[in-house]
């Protein structure tokens, strides 16, 4: 995260030297407010920007425009450009476009500091607003390829299911303790959330590139995280060695070498399908109260690894890659 928060500060002061190199060679008045203009738009998420760019700009001509009427007929005071402000924020605001509310006031405090207003003058506070929004989409084209941490992410999250499933098999047969598998999911929870956020910032790294996979991805993983969370009351209890048990435990054991190839799950939902035919058509009553209950359990556990699986394939027939 160090490098990668040196290189978009080192972006933003390259665009604002551009900017200010430009506006100054071009002989623009206030040519230093582009800095200000280029450091507000680069800070915007890249798949937001091109958006914000023209909403800027429509913003620009509407504000130059109110400005140009309000000091033309009232004059240039103070209580004129008060009501300038009062008139436009209230008009963004009304266009849910407040995010460029602060830049054009700036442009048109240059309007009233000259006490003046003419076609040239207008026109180079709009070339401040384009030129610096010009500058900040050009300089944020170049941005560092993420995809490498984000399948290390997945690499971990695989790697925790995996442990987590383990367990959960060792669980049924009496062999551990969900406290076990609680530190796994602890953990997997935190890596979870650092790569959802990291998949987000992926994915706006592109101007008009639909990439969401990675964040489809992570909310799939997440959906799943709360199923196996869910799942732990259930295999709470103090299993007996019985010809339920051992399937639940077949299933859970297999399914921890699939969790890290995304195919198509249909061979696992047969399988699941076979289960719950022996729950329902072949195991025999449970003799006692005790016994009840854990066949009970069994069979909500059951229940929810059907609901994992389902997730998965949900996720695979509309996101896999190919």
């Amino acid at each position: 995260m160090t490098r990668e928060h040196i290189i978009e500060s080192s972006k933003i002061a390259i665009a604002v030297v551009i900017a200010v190199l430009v506006a100054r060679t071009l002989q623009m008045q206030f040519y230093m407010s582009v800095a200000t203009i280029v450091i507000v738009s680069m800070l915007s998420a890249k798949k937001q920007s091109v958006k914000l760019a023209a909403t800027r700009l429509f913003a620009a001509v509407l504000s130059l425009t109110l400005s140009s009427i309000l000091f033309s007929v009232f004059g240039f005071s103070l209580w004129v450009f008060i009501l300038y402000i009062l008139i436009f924020t209230y008009l963004m605001f009304r266009m849910d476009t407040k995010v460029a509310i602060v830049l054009n006031v700036v442009l048109v405090m240059h309007i009233y500091t000259l006490q003046e207003i003419s076609i040239p003058i207008l026109l180079n506070e709009f070339g401040l607003m384009f030129l610096s929004i010009l500058v900040a989409l050009l300089v944020n084209t170049f941005t560092l390829d993420m995809e490498d941490e984000l399948v290390g992410y997945q690499d971990e999250v695989e790697n925790l299911f995996d442990s987590i499933f383990v367990k959960m098999g060792m669980c049924l047969s009496n062999q551990c303790n969900t406290e076990s598998v609680d530190v796994d999911l602890v953990l997997l929870n935190e890596r979870l959330t650092v790569a959802k956020k990291r998949s987000y910032n992926y994915m706006n790294n592109f101007y008009f590139i639909k990439n969401n996979y990675y964040v489809e991805y992570f909310s799939m993983r997440r959906r799943q995280y709360y199923i196996v969370k869910g799942m732990q009351k259930f295999i709470s209890l103090n299993f007996l060695n019985e010809r339920e048990v051992q399937l639940l435990k077949n299933f859970t054991d297999q399914f921890v070498n699939k969790t890290k190839v995304l195919d198509m799950c249909q061979e696992q939902i047969d399988i699941l399908d076979t289960i719950k035919h022996h729950f329902t058509h072949e195991a025999d009553l449970p003799p006692d109260r005790n016994q009840l209950h854990n066949r009970i359990a069994l069979h909500q556990y059951l229940y929810s690894l059907e609901d994992l699986v389902s997730v998965k394939m949900r996720f695979i027939e509309r996101y896999e890659k190919e």
